[in-house]
């Protein structure tokens, strides 16, 4: 079977030219009964370029759910089934017409999958394509200094300090290892005053050694889990 235009011109998203400059990726415009169309080097940049279009609609124009999503992409003032097409997303995702879709992996994939499906019909695009076209996306976020956690297969999103276990547990790390280092301090400052005026320690020395060494290492650890948190949320700026 002949794979529609719009595949071939490895648009499955079937995005019309920009106003001003042209998509990353793209070769040129094919013109099809409804108008002018992208063409693309690739499937994976006709993918990008969806993915890129509703990133600019969530951030932009706050269109973050199906319907909203499709009042814009395919209204029906232009002879498309807005509202049966606003529906099946919202199957495919696994949510209402009118909830806010999630910005995470899972949930922009079903949404970009979804689009592919309604408008050429097929699953010509496979999963590898998409996933792809998502890492390529997180690369430029992670460049433009946004979070690009959204585009990563392997990345939970980031929540908010004040809720992160993560940032408790590390805070109660760095308080159990420093507090025990303190409480401690005196009888470890003797044991290595003894050792280093009678020679090699004993044994109760060397399990003060031990202790204050395990005490110190936990208290790294604690605040490496902290550094990381903090340095990730400033790379999230949006």
């Amino acid at each position: 079977m002949t794979a529609p235009a719009i595949l071939r011109a490895n648009n499955p998203c079937a995005l019309r030219p920009l106003a001003r400059g042209v998509w990353r990726g793209q070769r040129g415009t094919i013109r099809l009964s409804g108008g002018f169309y992208c063409a693309f080097t690739d499937p994976v940049w006709g993918v990008r370029a969806g993915l890129r279009n509703l990133d600019t609609y969530r951030r932009r124009h706050r269109l973050d759910t199906p319907a909203k999503i499709i009042a814009r992409w395919a209204p029906a003032a232009d002879r498309n089934p807005e509202t049966a097409y606003a529906r099946f997303l919202a199957r495919r995702i696994g949510i209402g017409p009118h909830d806010p879709i999630p910005h995470d992996y899972e949930h922009t994939r079903r949404l970009i999958a979804g689009i592919i499906r309604f408008e050429t019909g097929t699953d010509a695009v496979g999963p590898e394509t998409i996933a792809q076209a998502m890492a390529i996306m997180a690369t430029e976020e992670d460049s433009a200094g946004r979070d690009p956690t959204p585009y990563l297969a392997d990345a939970a999103p980031l929540k908010s300090l004040t809720r992160s276990k993560e940032i408790a547990l590390g805070g109660g790390a760095a308080t159990i290892g420093m507090g025990g280092t303190l409480a401690t301090a005196p009888e470890i400052i003797d044991a290595a005053t003894t050792a280093a005026v009678e020679g090699l320690p004993d044994l109760a020395t060397l399990s003060d050694h031990a202790c204050i060494a395990s005490f110190f290492l936990l208290a790294l650890f604690g605040f490496a889990i902290l550094a990381n948190r903090l340095a990730a949320r400033f790379r999230a700026r949006r």
